[in-house]
């Protein structure tokens, strides 16, 4: 843990004093390992950070991009076509051994904490391809592919290994710079692989990215999805670090889920995510069965594309939670296997149905405990009672596979009259007992918005007076990342940034409340001749992942801090200064009571700002010894000075905390993974 220490107030008592975080060294720039050269040619007319968001794909082949200044004196930097695949990105061509050829871009002047994101990608593991941050002084960090088939960073003046590579393989890089203390983190395909790594030379601030192949060696890159922002902290709070990722396998149990749905008809690719998926820290994931994937020929079951999902996601730490739901065209009156689809009918069908139910279940059974039955029934205009029906039918043979299964009913939104129906219609045959939970799909442009929740309480209350003891499970609810998304809240306006604002809201929103509830969705889905863009990871439309979106780190970031062992406090007291509209939902540590208070401007649907507010927070019952302040869309964590806070008999005052429209959080620091 960074930073750490024993001077720490009593539960109840005044603050006493704590060390400032140390700044760390910088150490002297090491000439002789340099990647590349400073640039000597001239600069190009400086573009902001926002012109480095950018992927090249409307960039003419051949061209160099607006913004970036380029030498290729020993071969040329052009944006080209990347071979074997369908992208394109700026390609770095060195034919020399003595001379290099560099791509450089500024985003202005900054000494606030840079973000910076980019694809790489070697056409051979034999030449040194680099790309750096640069302050005033020269590169400041940098990350490599190097000669010798090691990509690396460096601590300082020390390089640092980070694993082997491949040649024309893309590899997503993250970088997290922070000036004020000469620190960064390096990330690379959504796993954090090294913190708090000294600057190459020190730096009161970040100005230019900067790619290039190494005077040394000649060979060929390409560089793509460059981009850069700026993050700026609490004025005067101390930079901590970054919240600390811990994939599926270390958190062990949460009520946190991420959606993979739609490989049963292939709109995304599993093998694609899979690197992805354990990193983000959920531990559960809903798949759909797939019987038409399963059987194309009647009778035939071939069970090899789930069979790797499943065991793959189990081996990641992922407790899968599968649908059973579409039909399938081989039979007459198969019912309809997409979106919006028709139960099966016939005879011939519903017995084709039953076998395939019974195979799925028998096969799984000791890899799978919790299915669910049709995908968003009401949406799809079944009737009541026919899914009633249709639910008791496949619950039964579920449970007489599996004694213990958890079967879930399943609605779109939260159509209080259907499930109160479905209820009653349950408990009149006497299968009240077949219900193991139910899920719905609340999707509003608003998270925090109260006819939503108070329709999940209606819920609740049906559902604990017909099946007491069953789950009520959000199932699936997601934003978009861009405008003119496919589905849900696809009419109005996104962009990643109030994507991310916006999965965190919602997700707070049903864990303080004690909802289990699903992300969706860890991929974007490529439908026909449309996209649906609420993917974590962006996707080309060959359904390879190009990057991990911000959306990715920050839903990482929440999976870390609020796992199983922090319970709600519902009913928390608490109050504001100036009194604004406000969320706020609270946690406890099971056995230790400290507390992770979370906090958010309610603004309906977010805004595309970061503009906080000075804030002073009460908490009357708090618990806190240590506290941060965590800023869970960027993962960043500062220390609260002891003169912004105080405690007297269980009342505790944060002074000047920084508020937006996006969870911050006030923590202990026992409770943040560093």
């Amino acid at each position: 843990m960074i930073n750490s220490s024993s001077d720490t107030p009593s539960r109840a008592g005044r603050p006493t004093a704590r060390r400032a975080p140390t700044r760390r060294p910088s150490a002297a720039l090491l000439v002789t390992a340099l990647v590349g050269g400073l640039m000597s040619a001239a600069t190009a007319p400086p573009a902001s950070a926002a012109d480095l968001a950018g992927d090249f794909d409307s960039t003419a082949v051949g061209t160099v991009p607006s913004g970036w200044s380029v030498t290729g004196a020993s071969g040329d930097v052009t944006v080209q076509d990347v071979p074997g695949t369908v992208d394109r990105g700026l390609q770095l061509r060195d034919t020399s051994s003595t001379s290099s050829v560099t791509a450089r871009a500024s985003f202005g002047s900054t000494a606030a904490t840079v973000v910076a994101g980019f694809r790489l990608r070697a056409a051979q593991t034999s030449a040194t391809v680099g790309v750096h941050l640069d302050g005033t002084a020269g590169h400041s960090v940098t990350v490599a592919l190097g000669a010798d088939g090691q990509l690396y960073t460096y601590d300082g003046a020390t390089r640092v290994d980070l694993g082997a590579y491949t040649a024309d393989r893309w590899y997503d890089i993250r970088v997290v710079a922070d000036p004020s203390t000469d620190t960064a983190d390096v990330y690379v395909d959504g796993s954090r692989r090294a913190r708090r790594l000294a600057f190459r030379t020190a730096t009161a601030s970040l100005g230019a990215l900067q790619a290039d192949v190494s005077a040394s060696s000649t060979g060929t890159a390409w560089l793509d999805d460059v981009r850069t922002g700026t993050e700026s902290g609490p004025q005067g709070w101390p930079y901590l670090g970054q919240v600390g990722p811990r994939p599926a396998l270390q958190i062990g149990t949460s009520q946190l889920l991420v959606g993979a749905e739609t490989l049963d008809r292939d709109y995304t690719s599993y093998p694609a995510f899979s690197p992805y998926l354990g990193k983000l820290g959920a531990t559960g994931v809903r798949l759909q069965g797939g019987w038409a994937k399963t059987e194309k020929t009647k009778g035939v079951y071939d069970w090899t594309w789930l069979d790797k999902i499943v065991d793959d996601a189990r081996a990641q730490g992922l407790k899968p939670w599968i649908q059973l739901s579409y039909g399938n065209g081989i039979y007459t009156g198969g019912g309809d296997s997409g979106l919006g689809g028709q139960l099966p009918s016939s005879a011939e069908a519903l017995a084709a149905w039953d076998a395939w139910v019974r195979a799925m279940v028998n096969r799984y059974k000791d890899r799978v405990t919790e299915w669910e039955v049709w995908n968003e029934p009401n949406l799809a205009g079944i009737p009541v009672a026919d899914y009633t029906d249709f639910y008791v039918r496949t619950a039964t043979l579920v449970r007489a596979a599996e004694p213990g299964a958890v079967v879930f009913g399943q609605e779109a939104g939260i159509d209080v009259t259907y499930a109160q129906n479905f209820l009653t219609l349950l408990s009149q045959q006497g299968k009240s007992d077949l219900l193991g939970g139910v899920s719905y799909h609340p999707y509003n442009a608003d998270p925090d918005d109260a006819w939503t929740y108070q329709q999940v309480a209606k819920l609740r209350a049906l559902v604990d007076q017909y099946a007491p003891g069953a789950v009520v499970r959000q199932g699936e609810n997601g934003a978009p990342s861009t405008a003119g998304s496919f589905g849900a809240l696809g009419d109005t306006d996104w962009t990643e940034l109030s994507q991310s604002k916006w999965l965190l809201r919602r997700v707070l929103n049903d864990l303080g409340r004690g909802i289990s509830t699903s992300v969706f969705s860890i991929s974007d889905l490529n439908y026909p001749g449309k996209v649906n863009t609420k993917g974590l990871l962006r996707t080309g439309t060959d359904k390879s992942v190009r990057y991990a979106k911000p959306s990715f780190y920050a839903v990482q970031a929440l999976a870390s801090v609020f796992d199983s062992t922090l319970a709600p406090l519902p009913g928390y007291h608490w109050s504001a200064a100036p009194a604004t509209a406000l969320t706020v939902q609270a946690f406890a540590n099971r056995t230790s009571g400290r507390q992770v208070v979370a906090v958010w401007a309610a603004t309906g649907k977010p805004t595309e700002s970061t503009t906080s507010t000075a804030t002073d927070l009460t908490f009357t019952g708090g618990d806190f010894a240590d506290p941060v302040y965590v800023d869970l869309r960027t993962g960043a964590i500062y220390d609260v000075p002891d003169a912004g806070w105080s405690a007297q008999n269980g009342t505790y005052t944060f002074r000047g905390v920084p508020v937006y429209d996006s969870p911050v959080l006030i923590a202990d620091r026992s409770t943040v993974k560093f």
